[in-house]
């Protein structure tokens, strides 16, 4: 049994209104539609239906009735900045900016912070499949830069590796003018308790959370006429601007849907690293306490035997499908309860 007290957030999310300024607005949704073919978010992550149930909501028990592509919705993503970088110089004074910084050290109470990652999701008309998530964590040594998605939630729901995680806080800034569906839903109280939403429209509007600790999720979003996936849509998809505001879906360059700009809910996710003092500002920069993936592996695994869990050892743990469903089984948790106005929806 996993503790559920484990995803609770230091603070619940915070509310705010005009994170960015039009000039910074411009910059962005410049890059936005002049830079990419903006791969499927479950493209990034997931190379089987067994890793995309490690980091969901959804039971473990589904994964061999159940394909990747039963999950899959058009939301897409581009990374604006990782690691520390800002990769659009049009983007610096954002990245870098502490009007985005401070909120998350504030949150902490802590004396340092760096921005970490600095990303975007453009999410079509969808159903609500997302059965809640967090996002993933660092540790010292391990974080979303080295360590797959699948491996670092199975680690943050081990409650295992904690004497080494990294404080961590977002600011998450919607756009979704509309008021079909289309809200957030998070559990500020842990997975047992009751979920809370926050309901759009959005335009602007910004919450200071901590995500890496707390179970949330997009509700379902646009025209409920347009929810099924576009004939041929899979993790090959990508998407690109069209026109002045809108969007195409392409295969290739095949175009096998439009979306309108009042048809996408688009978020920009910012987050940064904060750090209670020197000390521990150097043990994290001077990289004196790494975790390494052997030893995150073997600590999975000696936990599995002090549980009495029968597993085969894996020669390729990273990609085995047995042993990834059993750790997802051993160390589920997940929400149970949602929004009467934002139902978890059925799988294809």
């Amino acid at each position: 049994m996993i503790a559920s007290d484990a995803f609770i957030p230091v603070v619940p999310p915070r509310l705010i209104q005009g994170v960015y300024s039009d000039p910074e607005l411009e910059r962005l949704f410049r890059v936005l539609r002049t830079e990419g073919r903006w791969p499927l978010i479950a493209g990034l992550y997931f190379r089987s239906v067994d890793e995309l149930l490690a980091v969901s909501g959804r039971a473990p028990d589904t994964a061999g009735a159940a394909r990747l592509e039963d999950f899959l919705t058009p939301a897409f993503r581009g990374i604006l900045g990782n690691n520390g970088l800002c990769y659009h110089d049009d983007l610096h004074e954002i990245f870098y900016s502490r009007k985005l910084l401070d909120p998350v050290k504030q949150m902490h109470g802590a004396r340092y912070g760096a921005p970490y990652l600095f990303q975007f999701n453009i999410q079509g008309p969808s159903r609500g499949l997302d059965g809640g998530h967090f996002d993933g964590r660092s540790w010292r040594g391990m974080d979303p830069t080295n360590t797959p998605a699948w491996l670092m939630s199975v680690m943050a729901k081990s409650g295992l590796f904690d004497a080494w995680a990294v404080k961590a806080g977002q600011v998450i800034t919607y756009f979704y003018d509309s008021s079909i569906d289309g809200g957030f839903t998070y559990w500020p109280d842990g997975p047992d308790g009751e979920p809370r939403r926050l309901a759009p429209p959005f335009w602007n509007s910004g919450i200071v959370t901590d995500n890496q600790r707390m179970f949330h999720r997009g509700e379902a979003c646009g025209p409920r006429d347009r929810r099924d996936l576009p004939d041929g849509f899979g993790l090959e998809s990508r998407l690109r601007a069209a026109g002045e505001t809108g969007w195409d879906v392409v295969n290739d360059d095949r175009v096998i849907a439009h979306y309108g700009a009042e048809e996408i809910r688009l978020l920009f996710h910012y987050s940064a690293h904060v750090f209670e003092d020197m000390s521990d500002l150097k043990r994290y920069f001077d990289h004196t306490d790494d975790l390494t993936l052997e030893r995150a592996l073997n600590m999975l695994m000696d936990d599995l035997r002090a549980r009495g869990v029968p597993f085969e050892e894996p020669s390729d743990p990273l990609q085995d499908s047995a042993f990834i469903g059993t750790l997802s089984k051993t160390y589920a948790v997940s929400p149970s309860r949602f929004p009467p106005q934002a139902p978890l929806d059925s799988a294809a």
